[in-house]
């Protein structure tokens, strides 16, 4: 699991990265699709969960506050977090670890396939953080972020109370 802070793609696979997505914008989606489906270049892929994220649960948990949410009824339900363009899945299977009903959102359904796979092979390290609150659940769900429908999945309309990003808003740049 890859754990140095500001890693940066090697020159090489940013001009690879660059060229793939030297077309016009409304294909963008397709090509993400294309790079999962192949699986052969993934740079992005950091094999563990973003140290960032790891700090911030470990250690700032009262930023975020407790991983429940009250009702208007007064009954308590777990806060639904979402990981748009979650890759391999590591940073839901953490959220989840954390008491999160984390959902992970990409545009490749190949991709999606291997967050299950993460999941099944790997989901063991990813263990329940407070006994007291226990752990979240896990749904991956394929659709693009900046498109409608894929929510309609979701329980509650949609509604998240964390949206954790660290790539897909690239795209808004």
């Amino acid at each position: 699991m890859a754990t140095a802070e500001n890693e940066q793609l090697p020159p090489d696979d940013r001009s690879r990265l660059r060229s793939h997505f030297d077309v016009p914008e409304s294909i963008h989606t397709d090509r993400w699709a294309k790079l999962w489906d192949a699986g052969d270049f993934l740079p992005w892929d950091r094999g563990g969960p973003n140290p960032a994220l790891v700090d911030l649960l470990d250690q700032r948990q009262d930023l975020l506050g407790d991983c429940f949410v009250e009702e208007g009824t007064g009954a308590k339900r777990r806060k639904k977090a979402l990981v748009p363009g979650c890759g391999r899945g590591y940073d839901v299977l953490l959220l989840a670890s954390y008491g999160y009903d984390a959902y992970g959102l990409e545009v490749s359904a190949k991709a999606v396939e291997r967050c299950r796979e993460e999941e099944r092979i790997n989901g063991h390290k990813y263990t329940m953080k407070n006994e007291s609150t226990g752990a979240g659940k896990t749904t991956f769900l394929t659709g693009d972020f900046f498109a409608s429908g894929w929510s309609t999945d979701v329980v509650a309309g949609g509604i998240f109370e964390l949206i954790y990003d660290y790539t897909a808003v690239l795209r808004l740049v």
